[in-house]
């Protein structure tokens, strides 16, 4: 299961950036008019979330401080990457680790940037083995901001995936009670999403994290097989990369990883991602 749920994200990144790579969209064209991104490639956001499974190998725990360090050292040089080809972060990950790197201190964000719900796979597995707690979860998302809705919305998809690998329906799923810790107007942004309620007219595609989950939820609510999926995810707009990575991981738990695996094949990296899935395994022995 391990390894279905790290190459399902994996893929579903690549193959959202391949979609980024050849789209005629023409305002997305602009904004990425210079990607030329080769068959396989993965981009930051696997970064994120191989960084993250190295750093709890290395520990055995959940340490952020540590996620952060190598994260820092991946922008520098180019460890967690396409063979050291680096795919940068957005902007505003890109300030975050130079400063950590020269100050040596935490500047979390305030923004909605979707880019932590990329650290939350390894911990849905860590603490399917070991304990559900919301202790790990916040360790790896507050590195990078400090914004409840970022952390909510992290946290609904840890819980949403839980229940799927525990074996409720993707209806049933949905059922997640929200910790006291967040107020009212936090949880109002996602009670349409939590109630199933979303529809294609009403989404947006950038990567707030709001609307990042309204499309997650949307294709899955929507899908019937992985056939489905990969339409549906081969018209998406925006950070679709974002938006596959994490729809591929719930889909291949639904639908089976056998419909996606011929994809692995070309995906880069792949004796060094095969060594951090298998260390992580050893974690759990």
């Amino acid at each position: 299961m391990i390894s279905e749920i790290i190459y399902s994200f994996i893929i579903g990144d690549s193959f959202g950036l391949s979609i980024l790579n050849n789209d005629n969209n023409d305002l997305k064209l602009k904004k990425n008019e210079e990607l030329n991104i080769e068959k396989g490639y993965f981009s930051f956001f696997t970064t994120n979330l191989l960084a993250t499974i190295d750093s709890i190998n290395t520990n055995n725990i959940v340490d952020g401080k540590d996620i952060l360090n190598k994260l820092t050292l991946s922008l520098i040089l180019g460890k967690y990457t396409n063979e050291n080809s680096v795919i940068k972060p957005d902007l505003e990950t890109v300030n975050i680790l130079e400063h950590y790197r020269k100050k040596y201190n935490v500047m979390p964000s305030n923004s909605l940037n979707s880019n932590p719900i990329s650290r939350i796979i390894p911990i849905v597995v860590y603490n399917y083995y070991k304990l559900d707690t919301m202790d790990s979860l916040l360790k790896v998302v507050s590195i990078t901001t400090n914004n409840d809705n970022v952390l909510l919305g992290c946290y609904i998809y840890y819980k949403y995936l839980l229940n799927i690998i525990n074996g409720y329906d993707k209806y049933k799923s949905l059922k997640i009670s929200i910790p006291t810790y967040f107020n009212s107007k936090v949880k109002k942004e996602f009670s349409y999403i939590l109630k199933g309620k979303i529809f294609y007219k009403d989404i947006v595609f950038d990567d707030n994290i709001v609307n990042v989950l309204k499309i997650v939820f949307y294709v899955i609510l929507n899908s019937e097989n992985m056939s489905d999926v990969l339409l549906m995810c081969s018209n998406l707009s925006g950070n679709t990369n974002i938006y596959c990575s994490l729809i591929f991981v719930i889909a291949s738990r639904l639908y089976g990883f056998n419909n996606i695996i011929y994809m692995k094949k070309d995906i880069k990296n792949k004796k060094e991602i095969n060594k951090y899935i298998n260390d992580f395994k050893k974690v759990f022995k």
